[in-house]
């Protein structure tokens, strides 16, 4: 059987061992992959005065949980066009407190002693988790919009107003005529004048830098749209007393000129009795100071107050007011029975030029196509400016929360599974497993090539190996210096009629182990049984093969004279494929044959 030589099993099995290294490489890889998770973090920090007492900038108690809540997602979604599930982003962040170590030290302390910390953190850690399907600029992005979200959420909840929002766009969708849709426009302006005039109150300086806007910027344009853009839209409708269905609009304006009316009405029965209740507060109030002025020297009896407070039923609630608050709820009463009573008129006038709608018949310059077309392209332009406000107002929010909020880190991507290190271990796991499996291997099939292919006599390849030998290059021509070499021990059935079986063996494996020794160099030698031994040499010329059997002559003599009266005689015959012009390995193998036959 062949040594034991771990070189040769590693150089035999080099591409089985490269190829294992590379698919087991490749199989961690992609399972690693799966696994992977594409962490991104950022630390935040709440700096407003309450923040150290779990309270944020209106006294309300912090919640932290608003970071990842649904209409912040939302909104960061939308920002990046995504179409993400809403749910799946949420359940994938978490924020953890980030507490200094020596106040980690104390809590741990006071939880020893059986106490509870007080401490209160105001510096968290926020995380999103990408999935393995994503990768890290889509974590990154993610978070990103959501800390970008949750800043002015946060600043628009606990700082500052609620954004300036018209939903126009989507009630001029219904079934609102022309005089309504003109209607429903005003409000819109108007609302954002007055919103955008408190703006501009409170924020003279602010300039967007996206819009390039300030708040009085926008405050002139939509005073624009209110003086020109929206009464132009009353002229073209008024005008030509165009609707899409006249009996519809005008009992509608009917039904709100009653409902007016009503309210016109119970506003003034609600001021009545409040100036009935003021006009006996007064003389009931004159009655107690001349009371107490007409008796303040009396050392009997007397009153050092004035009646602050009287009582009047209104709705069946017993309500206790002053006297400037029962002034200022009748003014108020007056005031809004006023805009009632102009609202009301503006009604009937908008009835008297619908009733007259059949007279304007001829006076319509518009169609109903233009007409629409008309409110259509006011509605974007107001949108157009809608956007540009809220813009505004982000970018706004955003200046606000940094004296609120403030970012400690900025975003950092990290990943749950560190590819290239499980990559290299692979290579180096799988070359190792591979170089073991390859020793064993080829182990065991010099254990098998033993067994099955291995004379246990002479210790060379058997008859079988032969056959084999030459099958395998029977298949194609050989080349040249090809050489073919058949030797039969002739001493071998004398050494075993005189000394025996054993013996004879014996010299016989002697005489395959020097043949061995110089062929085995070049190229295959076997035993054939009858002590006959076949050498195969691929690249041996002639002229090589003759000094071969010189150099076998030599050794088989020196050998002779140590094992006297137990000699190796031998004959052999040699082929060779260009000299002999035989390019077929049995056909040299035949030729060989035949001229050790005739050999002496």
């Amino acid at each position: 059987m062949k040594k034991f030589n771990i070189f040769r099993y590693l150089k035999q099995f080099s591409l089985l061992i490269f190829l294992l290294a590379v698919v087991g490489s490749v199989a961690i890889f992609l399972y690693g992959k799966s696994q992977q998770r594409y962490i991104a973090t950022v630390v935040i920090q709440y700096t407003n005065t309450g923040a150290k007492e779990g309270l944020t900038p209106d006294g309300s108690p912090l919640d932290v949980t608003e970071i990842y809540s649904s209409t912040v997602i939302d909104r960061a979604l939308r920002e990046l066009e995504s179409n993400a599930n809403i749910d799946s982003v949420r359940s994938n962040c978490y924020v953890e407190e980030v507490i200094p170590e020596d106040q980690q030290k104390l809590n741990e302390a006071l939880i020893e002693k059986g106490q509870e910390s007080t401490y209160i953190p105001d510096t968290y850690k926020v995380f999103f988790v990408a999935d393995s399907d994503k990768d890290e600029d889509y974590a990154w992005n993610i978070l990103d919009s959501i800390i970008k979200n949750y800043c002015e959420f946060y600043t628009e909840k606990y700082v500052e107003e609620q954004l300036q929002s018209n939903d126009s766009l989507a009630m001029l969708q219904g079934e609102y005529d022309f005089i309504e849709s003109a209607q429903i426009l005003e409000n819109d302006v108007s609302q954002m004048l007055d919103y955008l005039l408190t703006q501009r109150a409170n924020w003279p300086n602010f300039r967007s830098v996206e819009t390039g806007y300030t708040y009085g910027d926008l405050y002139n344009i939509y005073s624009y749209l209110y003086s020109y853009d929206i009464p132009n839209l009353y002229s073209l409708i008024l005008g030509t007393a165009e609707t899409k269905d006249i009996e519809v609009l005008k009992n509608r304006l009917t039904k709100d000129s009653e409902d007016l009316q009503l309210s016109i009405d119970q506003c003034q029965q609600q001021a009545n009795h409040l100036k009935l209740l003021i006009d006996n507060y007064s003389g009931r109030n004159k009655e107690m100071m001349d009371y107490h002025y007409h008796n303040s020297n009396s050392q009997d009896g007397g009153t050092e107050y004035i009646l602050k407070d009287v009582e009047y039923d209104k709705d069946n609630n017993d309500k206790e007011t002053t006297y400037d608050g029962l002034i200022q709820e009748y003014v108020n009463l007056n005031i809004n029975t006023r805009q009632k009573q102009i609202e009301k008129a503006h009604n009937e006038y908008l009835l008297s030029v619908f009733n007259n709608a059949l007279e304007t018949e001829n006076r319509k310059v518009l169609t109903t196509e233009e007409l629409q077309e008309k409110i259509d392209q006011c509605n974007a332009l107001i949108r157009k400016y809608d956007n540009d406000v809220e813009e505004t107002g982000r970018e706004l929010n955003r200046f606000l929360s940094a004296d609120y909020l403030n970012m400690v880190s900025s975003i950092n991507v990290s990943t749950s599974v560190n590819l290239k290190l499980y990559l290299v271990i692979a290579v180096v796991l799988f070359t190792v497993v591979g170089g073991i499996g390859a020793v064993l291997l080829g182990r065991l099939m010099d254990f098998i090539d033993y067994l099955l292919y291995v004379d246990k006599t002479v210790g060379l390849p058997n008859r079988a190996k032969c056959d084999e030998y030459i099958t395998e290059h029977s298949s194609t021509l050989v080349k040249e210096n090809f050489s073919c070499l058949v030797m039969r021990m002739v001493s071998l059935n004398e050494l075993t009629r005189d000394y025996g079986r054993v013996t004879g063996d014996a010299v016989l494996k002697d005489f395959g182990m020097i043949l061995k020794s110089f062929g085995e160099l070049y190229g295959f030698v076997g035993y054939n049984d009858g002590g006959i031994f076949l050498s195969f040499f691929p690249d041996c010329s002639a002229g090589k093969l003759d000094v071969m059997i010189e150099a076998i002559n030599r050794q088989v003599a020196e050998y002779n004279k140590v094992n006297a009266g137990r000699e190796i005689r031998f004959i052999y015959g040699k082929a060779v494929s260009d000299v002999d012009s035989v390019f077929e390995i049995r056909g040299l193998l035949r030729l060989a044959m035949q001229r050790m036959n005739t050999a002496k």
